[in-house]
């Protein structure tokens, strides 16, 4: 696990990236063999020396490679598949362009990179500023986007649910009837249950003594 220094992740936030091998169905945490915490801040200060295209790519280069330890990667994975994979996924974030759909969907390796997101929802005790304000995930409603924290923080979903409210299931049934269910080609009566052999129970006694 690695806390976070995403302001779009409040505090509190945990990110777990997980490497996810396609073949053997094998899940690795990358920190494991990555360190993760470190290339960030590499990633950090080689932007702000703010260097041209080609340095700020060597650099970065650099930093993966001594903060890759093959010994403990799985097998079959090394530094450029790593790097590949890393490519991917930031083009998928931040790239652009008219064939995006196409490029952003066009890697097909063995290798995938997962991440499991956990935050707390900022309630009075960490309400947090900043974090609404830079939020980059937004929630589309009928009123236009707004940030992801401050639909479910600030009361936003309360009024969002009130103004266009859902009808329960109960309600649905009423007006809409049920949907109609098929098996072997035969329509499933809902109505009446399915007639069926009573099971006969029984009774286990408890043995006493020794045999």
């Amino acid at each position: 696990m690695l806390y976070s220094p995403d302001p779009h992740i409040p505090r509190g936030g945990i990110l777990s990236p997980l490497l996810i091998d396609t073949l053997s169905k094998q899940v690795v945490p990358i920190p494991v063999f990555f360190n993760l915490e470190q290339f960030t801040r590499d990633l950090v200060e080689i932007t702000d020396s703010a260097r041209g295209r080609a340095a700020t790519k060597a650099l970065a280069a650099l930093s993966l490679l001594r903060n890759f330890d093959s010994r403990k990667a799985p097998a079959g994975f090394g530094p450029g598949q790593f790097r590949g994979l890393l490519e991917d996924c930031f083009y998928r974030v931040a790239g652009s362009g008219n064939d995006w759909s196409r490029k952003s969907d066009s890697y097909d390796g063995r290798f995938r990179i997962m991440a499991s997101g956990a935050m707390w929802f900022q309630d009075a005790f960490n309400y947090d500023f900043a974090a609404l304000a830079s939020s980059s995930t937004p929630v589309a409603t009928q009123e236009g986007e707004i940030s992801f924290s401050a639909y479910n923080a600030s009361g936003w979903r309360k009024v969002v649910e009130h103004q266009s409210p859902t009808v329960t299931l109960a309600q649905w049934y009423r007006t809409r009837g049920r949907q109609e269910i098929y098996a072997k080609g035969k329509k499933v009566d809902l109505e009446h249950p399915i007639d069926s052999p009573r099971a006969e129970l029984v009774q286990i006694g408890r043995r006493t003594g020794l045999e």
